[in-house]
């Protein structure tokens, strides 16, 4: 069965190209044949594109060439879609075709470049660009191209030369920006790309993507205030930019403002297809603000979204440990490590509920992973050695924390809990070297142990060798 529905099409009209679009779908999933026009079957690929939403361009691309089979429009979208697949053999062959047809076309050469640099043939696919460079009107995307092929070759100073051409055509890119911040810091120059960004700032106040690559550099250096002053202006510029709104709730997780990044990652959700990463992020948010019902649900439809999303799993587990929710915890904590078996953090978290459940032996072996990982995580010796601590054994609890001190000389928690270890054990006078390294090592750290002691006579004596010490 055939129909046309040109008629209810108007590419400038969102609203009736998501009905062209529903129709489509409904006709495919009935397996009929759909008409439309050859433009209408482009503009619904450019619709499917911008949505994300791959596997259905590609389904209108194959629909449109069967009924116009000498489309260049469409083979060049199928072309780019199977690129983005990584199909190179099938986009060749389809480009090959289109070439018959249309034997002086440059972006049909364009898309054979992308295919070397996907390759790894970064020089074959720099001669293919310089070729069209002179023969093609917007020259923007061949030099970002250029840019990826010198970068893939390890010529980056070129290759920054190259991403500012392309900046120079206007063009509004974001992946140029990305890669020229890139550059920047692979040569530790980061400094560089900031006195870059503000020349384009200063030139144009509002090219939100020099204030979004300038705070990227700012974010690389840890510089977290100025990184989240400069992805509001890119907001504020345009406020539909979905990569300024996720930076800039990351420069907020990072300055602990839990709530402003809460309001970015959802912002950042309003104007781009949902993700795994993002809902990872927005849960993570909602976690720090101790929200936790909203935090396991969007940590919920990450993994709905991406399985094999680790941080998501985890995140799942780490909001149903706060909640003493420790079996169900271990659920989903073992889900993320059977993802990624190499994450000290998700090994933390498994021994801790199974310390919890008073599962000795199973924590005992988590915290040995978690610390072989990462030995130098001082939550790591501090918890191990609480399984022990817990149990009375004294001594043990004291080896585990001598350990972390061999891996960490320099942390002041691990001797003021060796301290406390050894005067449980009445070692006094051994526990008295250890007390005056901790508060060499942080004075005002002290305080830490008074959670251990309830006997009054006790943290009195406790606090006049501290006063001594001060004095």
């Amino acid at each position: 069965m055939n129909q046309d529905f040109s008629e209810y099409f108007d590419e400038s009209n969102e609203a009736t190209m998501a009905d062209a679009a529903r129709r489509f779908e409904s006709m495919i999933k009935k397996k009929e044949t759909p008409y439309f026009s050859e433009e209408v079957f482009e503009s619904l690929v450019e619709y499917y594109l911008l949505a994300g939403k791959l596997d259905l361009a590609l389904k209108a691309c194959n629909a449109g060439l069967q009924q116009y089979q000498n489309s260049l429009e469409l083979m060049l979208s199928k072309a780019q879609i199977l690129i983005n697949r990584f199909e190179l053999d099938e986009a060749t062959e389809l480009l090959d075709q289109a070439a018959i047809f249309n034997p002086s076309d440059t972006e049909i050469e364009f898309l054979r470049g992308i295919i070397l640099i996907y390759s790894g043939e970064n020089a074959e696919a720099l001669n293919i660009f310089n070729q069209i460079l002179p023969l093609v009107d917007e020259k923007e995307n061949v030099f970002f191209q250029m840019g990826m092929a010198l970068t893939g070759l390890g010529k980056i100073e070129e290759a920054i030369v190259i991403f500012k051409k392309a900046v120079d055509c206007e063009t509004r890119n974001e992946l140029v920006f990305n890669e020229l911040v890139y550059c920047y810091d692979v040569l530790g120059i980061l400094s560089d790309g900031v006195q870059y960004f503000n020349e384009l700032i200063d030139r144009d106040p509002y090219n939100y993507l020099a204030w979004f690559a300038l705070g990227q550099t700012f974010n690389l250096q840890s510089q977290y205030d100025k990184a989240k002053d400069a992805f509001d202006y890119s907001v504020t510029i345009n406020d539909k930019f979905s990569s300024g709104w996720y930076n800039l709730g990351l420069s907020q997780m990072n300055l602990e403002d839990f709530a402003g990044a809460k309001e970015s990652f959802l912002n950042t959700l309003k104007y781009e297809v949902p993700s795994a990463e993002v809902l990872t992020h927005l849960g993570a948010a909602h976690e720090k603000l101790e929200e936790y019902t909203e935090a396991y649900k969007h940590y919920k439809k990450a993994t709905e979204l991406d399985e094999t999303w680790d941080d998501a799993w985890f995140g799942m587990a780490s909001v149903l440990y706060e909640q003493e929710k420790y079996l169900e915890s271990i659920h989903f904590v073992k889900k993320a490590i059977k993802t990624n078996d190499i994450s000290a953090d998700y090994w933390l978290l498994l021994a801790d509920n199974e310390a919890k459940l008073g599962n000795v032996i199973s924590a005992h072996e988590a915290y040995f992973r978690a610390s072989d990982m990462d030995p130098i995580n001082v939550d790591i010796w501090l918890n191990w050695s609480l399984l022990y601590f817990d149990q009375e054994n004294y001594i043990r609890a004291f080896e585990i924390i001598y350990d972390g001190i061999e891996e960490l000389p320099e942390a002041a928690d691990l001797y003021y809990r060796a301290t406390v270890y050894l005067l449980y054990n009445t070692t006094y006078n051994e526990a008295y070297k250890y007390l005056q390294e901790a508060l060499a090592l942080d004075y005002d750290g002290h305080i830490q142990m008074y959670d251990f002691f309830s006997n009054l006579d006790t943290l009195k004596a406790l606090q006049r060798i501290i006063e001594q010490y001060r004095k």
